[in-house]
């Protein structure tokens, strides 16, 4: 009896060498993952990657503190870039607000904006380029291959993104420094 098991045990074991499972892998390279965290988009921070944050930022980083300050602070601007989305998305449309070079968002000349207008459109100014700021002090912060040296192409980077998720008709400063439409 002991025999055949053996035998069947060495069968299976031989049989199954010689089939072979194949997969294809997918590599996403580190300009998605970047522009994914850029966006929004990007899956929560693994404790690794929190860890690996954590002693970079520690060596004077982008900015003095820990990951979970650069987390925190991205994370709030993310929700109020959420929260601002409409009213920016509005002022665009009527002219008053252009995506300038450096992801900056900037006041454009508009039909003859109220005083409370005029105000909304400097606060949602200010908010939104504070926010953009720490989403990029995140990415960077959190990748350990990108140094404060890599910030003006992730600069670059993020407002390609924003001019490719802009919409038709949205104001935006093209290299050269003249504006168009899209």
């Amino acid at each position: 009896m002991l025999n055949k098991s053996s035998s069947l045990f060495a069968a299976l074991v031989l049989g199954g060498a010689a089939c072979g499972i194949k997969t294809n892998q997918i590599v996403i390279g580190q300009k998605t993952t970047l522009e994914k965290q850029l966006m929004g988009e990007a899956e929560p921070l693994s404790e690794e990657q929190m860890l690996v944050a954590s002693v970079r930022s520690r060596g004077g980083g982008v900015h003095a503190g820990s990951a979970d300050d650069l987390q925190s602070r991205a994370i709030a601007a993310r929700r109020r870039q959420l929260y601002n989305r409409d009213d920016i998305g509005d002022l665009k449309v009527a002219g008053c607000l252009g995506e300038a070079r450096g992801a900056i968002l900037t006041i454009r000349p508009c039909d003859a904006p109220s005083e409370d207008l005029i105000l909304l459109r400097k606060t949602l100014i200010d908010q939104e380029n504070a926010d953009r700021r720490a989403i990029i002090d995140w990415a960077i912060g959190i990748d350990p291959v990108l140094t404060v040296a890599d910030r003006p192409q992730i600069v670059e980077l993020y407002h390609r993104l924003i001019l490719e998720r802009a919409h038709p008709g949205d104001w935006y400063e093209g290299t050269d420094g003249t504006w168009a439409k899209k």
